[in-house]
């Protein structure tokens, strides 16, 4: 056999010589397959695009949308008039004072005991004779220093002035409804438990002198003119002690 012929037998039998444009078709054909698979792919991801092929099969996630908000034109309609104010009142110490400047601790009632008044109770000496005794006890500065003076008066003494035998004889119960200052002559009016002294003269007689003496400590006030129930009376317990006009200090 002659070399021709063997070079022609061969090439029939390798697939390649006999289609040598088979694998260029196959690879052409899976390129452009890939290029419109791409292109429908982008294609699917635009919205959009989808709609306008598919309308009402968009994907779920369109369904997810921002709600308008309605506004309505209110400029012809009829405003409605404000509501009144309701005042709710200041809380008590609302403000609060600092944590490293606490305030400082007071006495109860220390901006109101801010003065000093005389009183006049008695004193019983041994020999059983009754002895005037006045003390200083601080009263508030605020409203009429005489009535504030007769009233903390008939309160009594306190605990450590009893402990010195400081006493009063002004009946327990005594009230004073009213205090006025005329021409240097002190008004008092005092209710009805102060006509009567368990203690006899002695009783009313102290019990008087202690007003007297308590009220003329003011420089304003020379005699005191008693008053029961806003009437004047001539004597204390019945006929015991008069009252009947002004007594001053020199009465005793």
């Amino acid at each position: 056999m002659s070399v021709s012929r063997q070079k022609k037998k061969l090439n029939d039998h390798n697939p390649r010589k006999r289609n040598p444009s088979g694998i260029d078709k196959t690879t052409m054909f899976l390129s452009i397959a890939a290029v419109l698979l791409l292109v429908l792919v982008v294609l699917f991801m635009n919205h959009n695009f989808v709609e306008s092929l598919f309308p009402g099969n968009t994907p779920a996630v369109r369904n997810i949308v921002t709600p308008e908000i309605e506004r309505i034109d209110n400029s012809g309609a009829q405003e409605n008039p404000e509501e009144p104010l309701v005042n709710l009142g200041v809380p008590e110490q609302t403000v609060e004072s600092p944590q490293d400047n606490p305030p400082e601790e007071t006495p109860e009632d220390a901006t109101e005991v801010n003065a000093t008044a005389r009183l006049f109770f008695i004193r019983v000496s041994d020999e059983g004779k009754i002895i005037i005794k006045s003390v200083l006890r601080p009263v508030p500065s605020s409203g009429s220093p005489l009535s504030i003076s007769i009233r903390t008066l008939l309160e009594g003494p306190r605990p450590n002035e009893l402990s010195n035998d400081i006493l009063s004889l002004i009946p327990e119960g005594s009230r004073l409804i009213g205090a006025r200052i005329e021409g240097g002559v002190a008004f008092l009016d005092f209710n009805e438990q102060f006509r009567f002294n368990a203690l006899g003269i002695e009783g009313y007689k102290s019990q008087v002198e202690q007003i007297v003496y308590t009220a003329t400590e003011f420089p304003t006030v020379r005699k005191v003119q008693f008053l029961v129930e806003g009437q004047r009376i001539e004597y204390l317990g019945g006929e015991g002690f008069w009252v009947g006009g002004p007594l001053g200090r020199e009465d005793f």
